[in-house]
């Protein structure tokens, strides 16, 4: 890039993507906050039950921010979808929300979500899916088992926790499954976050994981070849 991390003008086309957050943990809500801060619209979602406090709290970013009651709208309205779930539930997630809209939905969709199809897929065509599990293992096996296959995989994993401010820190950038446009789209999304671009596969990123897990997300990097690395 020719401007750095988290300053660069804004993108040709930013007002025309929206990103899903499906997962509205601490981490989530940090990525909802700090990705519309940057311009983009996002569509989030938690447990149903958590709805009406989730507008609540998000009331005062109506301009771009967008609750919805679930993650079938989530992923029926937007182009990068981020489950923000741990690795232990992701496949059950992906499962509830990759694959198909239930008929309820199908036949009463809300209207932001626009016109639905009988039997259309959840996930929107051609968009692209990630998570934001810290093993990365179960959950590109869920993506494969369950998306669509115009779906593309672009995970990441931030490796700090959400009250840490994510400047300076490694951001693991996962290109499984996408073209380089695709990967291009998702890395200008997430540069608002200031991070250091860290280029890795899944396995890469749990063979290097488990060998550092005593040690600082600082370190992580020493385990890094330094090609795949971007400040």
């Amino acid at each position: 890039m020719s401007t750095p991390q988290g300053h660069e003008s804004m993108p040709v086309g930013r007002t025309n993507i929206s990103v899903g957050i499906i997962g509205m943990g601490d981490m989530g809500k940090m990525y909802t906050r700090r990705i519309s801060s940057a311009g983009w619209r996002v569509n989030a979602c938690d447990r149903e039950e958590k709805y009406e406090d989730l507008k609540e709290e998000f009331a005062g970013r109506q301009d771009n921010v967008y609750i919805y009651p679930n993650g079938h709208l989530v992923s029926r309205t937007s182009d990068y979808i981020i489950y923000s779930v741990e690795a232990e539930t992701v496949d059950k997630v992906v499962a509830q929300y990759g694959p198909c809209m239930p008929d309820c939905l199908l036949k009463n969709p809300l209207p932001s979500a626009g016109i639905i199809a009988d039997g259309a897929p959840a996930t929107k065509q051609g968009a692209i899916v990630g998570g934001q599990t810290s093993c990365k293992a179960p959950e590109i096996a869920a993506f494969e088992k369950h998306m669509p296959e115009d779906v593309e995989i672009v995970s990441c994993h931030s490796l700090h926790g959400p009250n840490v401010a994510p400047e300076g820190q490694p951001l693991v950038l996962i290109k499984h499954r996408a073209t380089q446009e695709s990967f291009n789209l998702v890395e200008r999304i997430l540069s608002c976050l200031g991070a250091k671009h860290v280029y890795l596969t899944a396995d890469e990123h749990d063979r290097i994981t488990a060998d550092t897990q005593a040690v600082t997300h600082a370190a992580f990097l020493r385990y890094v070849p330094k090609p795949n690395i971007r400040s």
